[in-house]
């Protein structure tokens, strides 16, 4: 073959390969497996869970990553979605701060080549953007799960919900399928009160206080959206004399660390176990697939189990070890 044919096969191959690797889009197979993730936070108890499995799972793996933590803030987030498209990774997992203010940021990255995936939250209307899955619990059907479970304990009860963060995927999703629910099967349900504790215990103990002192004893289902705020509602209750005998129902998401001992003792009633550690994997999993061509959809959606757990089963869950 002549000579300057085969130089110009072989400045075409390079010219192609870096391109590829410009605009984010390589295989595992060859070797060249970098992730970024990008979380919303690092603080709460089930993000920083999920940052320690991305880490070990990756080393494991044998995937460089890149982590940056955008602090609950948008403008952050989308500076951490430039920084990881400039570091040149192959594939961006975003745990979105907001279903709608985190959407610009992500289609940015999608236009520019790279595997964008949406990691436990996600955005509305995802397909749109370019995004090629989300990973993580069905947020929604959790929250139809919980509102079926208060309906079999009490179709008449009033209830007051405290949720996570406005403007998060979860949270919208975990109040939309429960109110969804009671009022297609359980119309003389009431729901007395809806307020945020943006995913923070203290924030919830604040809440249910208020509830406690503007409701009392009206209240007969508290619903909250993760274990971790759960904990601030009992200690709510607690604080204000109630007993395992006298307290409302509790129902709430996560069976998470400091949620099981309360449904091992009767404080939470019921909670639906989400494993930080299966939601990094699959995010991980997923995005790799994605890379090596394992994907013919345009987009998908990869949706983890998420299991009730009562006090019949927590044991099983507590010996699981995952919170460890």
């Amino acid at each position: 073959m002549n000579k300057k044919i085969v130089l110009g096969i072989v400045m075409l191959s390079l010219c192609f390969a870096l391109l590829l690797n410009m605009t984010g889009i390589a295989s595992a197979e060859e070797g060249k497996v970098r992730l970024g993730v990008c979380m919303s936070t690092f603080t709460s108890p089930y993000a920083s869970a999920m940052v320690k499995t991305f880490k070990s799972y990756c080393q494991e793996k044998g995937y460089d990553l890149v982590i940056l933590d955008a602090q609950l803030d948008i403008q952050k987030e989308a500076n951490n979605i430039d920084d990881l498209m400039a570091k040149k990774v192959n594939a961006i997992m975003v745990n979105a701060v907001d279903s709608e203010g985190s959407r610009a940021a992500l289609k940015k990255a999608a236009d520019a080549g790279f595997v964008v995936i949406c990691s436990n939250t996600t955005v509305n209307n995802p397909q749109e953007l370019g995004i090629r899955a989300y990973t993580g619990p069905n947020c929604y059907d959790e929250a139809v799960t919980a509102a079926k479970d208060a309906i079999k304990r009490n179709p008449k009860a009033n209830v007051v919900m405290i949720t996570g963060t406005p403007g998060y995927s979860a949270a919208i999703d975990r109040e939309k399928g429960f109110t969804d629910t009671i009022a297609k099967e359980a119309p003389e349900m009431k729901m007395l009160d809806i307020q945020t504790a943006n995913w923070m215990r203290e924030d919830t103990q604040r809440v249910m206080s208020d509830y406690i002192t503007k409701y009392g004893d009206k209240i007969n289902i508290v619903y909250v959206h993760d274990d971790n705020m759960t904990v601030g509602a009992v200690n709510a209750l607690k604080a204000a004399g109630y007993t395992l005998e006298t307290k409302p129902i509790i129902i709430s998401v996560g069976a998470m660390a400091d949620g099981l001992p309360l449904i091992k003792e009767g404080w939470i009633d019921s909670s639906m176990m989400q494993s930080p550690i299966t939601d990094a994997q699959l995010a991980v999993d997923t995005a790799v697939d994605i890379m090596n061509g394992k994907q013919t959809e345009k987009y998908k959606d990869y949706f983890m189990a998420t299991p009730p757990v009562d006090k019949s089963n927590v044991q099983k869950v507590i010996d699981m070890h995952i919170w460890d």
